[in-house]
């Protein structure tokens, strides 16, 4: 596909178009100018309870800041609104559903771990501009367990966005390399939970600047992390760095290795969940995860049932963790069916 056909499917007047339908629930008449945060999420249906969770343990923790939360999925018809509504009525806040057509992203690259919803923050930001100046984006994987009162008063000036950084200067150097920027040697940042500027998003056109590059063939072929490559390299030098508080990083895969399982701290604001193993897994119960398991107990979801592997990839990590959890005999009967997916060549 050519670089100006991509542009033309993902236009920004094609952008508002991928809006299948937008629904607003307000049970407590929210006015739009005592919003005093808008939080934003995308997911698709694997990813869909833990939105829901994050919503919940950003609004728990919280209760003195008037939110209104958006949420973009290819997937709406799976959402219980009525939980929804709950969580509005509980809270006193505002909820956007919007149902995304998947084939508006469907020219740009995923893989087994990262759907085409990687890419729902970039629409997302286009949207909740036309209203808003600024917006808390969050992935669905990152859950609140702390005070974020701070960020309504930090000041972006001119820059776009607020980010934590990713790893060290050894690994943005990687980076500048690998993407061929090398001012990414300067900083390289997560995109699990950005604060978005998104007056300066707007003029300084971010989204058409991050199209031209997910359009261009040599460039998409040098990206590893897809979504969050694109965002550093068309934010550059477009960045402020938060505190590491604010997207503390940890696998619950680390819990099967001990000298990584040491990594965990509990003393930050956002968790962010990030690998294959999530905690709305029934394999990924752990201390680690209380954070999750707190919310979701106190929220309209303290029913869900936490999700069964679907994948041989998932029965892979499922009976390690439940064997490691000494789950001896669940933990084989999923080590058999993962063989039985194998011998069957199911993905």
């Amino acid at each position: 596909m050519t670089a100006e056909k991509t542009l033309s499917i993902m236009s920004l007047q094609a952008c508002e178009k991928a809006i299948q339908q937008q629904i607003t629930l307000d049970p407590c008449a929210v006015k739009d100018d005592d919003v005093q945060l808008h939080v934003g999420w995308g997911a698709d249906g694997d990813f869909l309870l833990g939105s829901e969770i994050s919503m919940a343990s950003v609004a728990s923790n919280n209760p003195s800041i008037r939110f209104h939360f958006h949420l973009f999925s290819n997937d709406t018809p799976r959402i219980d609104q009525q939980k929804m509504v709950e969580l509005a009525e509980q809270y006193g806040l505002k909820v956007t559903l919007y149902t995304l057509d998947n084939d508006y992203f469907a020219q740009l690259p995923t893989n087994r771990l990262w759907s085409s919803a990687i890419y729902y923050r970039f629409i997302m930001a286009e949207i909740v501009a036309q209203t808003a100046a600024t917006m808390l984006y969050l992935d669905a994987d990152v859950v609140c367990q702390g005070d974020i009162s701070a960020l309504l008063d930090l000041d972006l000036d001119n820059h776009v966005v607020a980010a934590v950084p990713e790893r060290d200067a050894t690994w943005w150097a990687h980076q500048a390399e690998v993407l061929g920027c090398k001012a990414l040697a300067q900083g390289y940042f997560n995109s699990g939970v950005m604060l978005l500027n998104l007056e300066a998003w707007r003029s300084e056109a971010t989204y058409e600047h991050i199209l031209r590059l997910a359009a261009d063939p040599q460039q998409q072929a040098k990206l590893s992390f897809y979504d969050q490559d694109l965002l550093n390299l068309a934010l550059v030098d477009k960045k402020i760095f938060l505190n590491s508080v604010y997207n503390t990083q940890y696998s619950l895969n680390y819990e099967l290795n001990e000298a990584k399982r040491k990594k965990f701290t509990s003393s930050s604001i956002f968790m962010h969940f990030i690998g294959p193993t999530k905690p709305w897994h029934l394999w990924g119960q752990y201390p680690s995860a209380q954070a999750f398991q707190l919310a979701k107990a106190h929220s309209p979801w303290k029913g869900e049932p936490l999700q069964l592997p679907r994948s041989t990839y998932q029965y892979r990590y499922c009976y390690k963790h439940l064997i490691h959890q000494k789950q001896t005999l669940k933990g084989y009967g999923y080590f058999f069916r993962y063989l039985l997916r194998k011998l069957l060549s199911r993905r």
